[in-house]
């Protein structure tokens, strides 16, 4: 059987519902099967009963991956700090882990189920930030277990470097992600992220 927190958002939550019959474009047989997947994961993974002291407690104050601050249309940003990531040195289950514990955290327990948007600060960042495991893991994630979920994909301050890996990354994204995705820099970054919402490093306040 599915965790009775699951089982409790099925009979209560019809927003929780509704994100998986819009991403299925009103298929409802499609939702349903996704739904039943969803609360399958949720259940092995253990989603509900992820907290703070079962993460890395390195990776879990290090910066490289934190939530902060609101978006133009108020979302949750989920922030990833490329260049505070190395491909190769971190244990992959681990990060994975608080990947999810900071969605669920964010968008579950404290914003009610409501959208989120992914930043991906770039600034700095080169080929060895790169992890193309781990940038699977996060697509894949949001496309099967977490629908509808976000409201941007923001790139903000890409080197040239990685215009390849993101052309390899887009064909990997569902049409309806690829179309939510903003490249930014430090002067256009306010049309998605006002200045008393954008950290200093970015050339805001916080």
């Amino acid at each position: 059987g599915f965790h009775p927190a699951d089982i409790d958002r099925i009979n209560n939550r019809e927003k929780w519902l509704r994100l998986f019959i819009e991403y299925n474009d009103l298929d409802l047989k499609k939702a349903l099967t996704q739904l039943w997947d969803t609360c399958a994961w949720r259940k092995s993974f253990g989603t509900n009963d992820l907290d703070a002291s079962k993460m890395h407690q390195e990776y879990l104050h290090e910066g490289f991956m934190f939530p902060k601050n609101r978006d133009i249309n108020g979302k949750r940003l989920l922030i990833f700090r490329s260049k505070l990531y190395v491909r190769g040195t971190k244990n992959m289950d681990d990060v994975k882990r608080l990947l999810v514990y900071w969605v669920e955290r964010v968008m579950y327990r404290e914003e009610d189920l409501d959208q989120i948007s992914v930043f991906f600060d770039l600034k700095d960042s080169g080929l060895s930030n790169m992890d193309m495991e781990y940038t699977r893991y996060i697509i894949n994630l949001f496309k099967f277990y977490y629908p509808n979920s976000l409201n941007f994909i923001i790139i903000f301050e890409m080197p040239w470097i990685l215009n390849t890996t993101f052309k390899i990354i887009k064909t990997l994204l569902p049409a309806k992600a690829v179309a939510r995705m903003k490249f930014v820099n430090s002067k256009t970054l306010n049309e998605f992220v006002d200045e008393s919402n954008m950290l200093t490093i970015w050339g805001g306040n916080e």
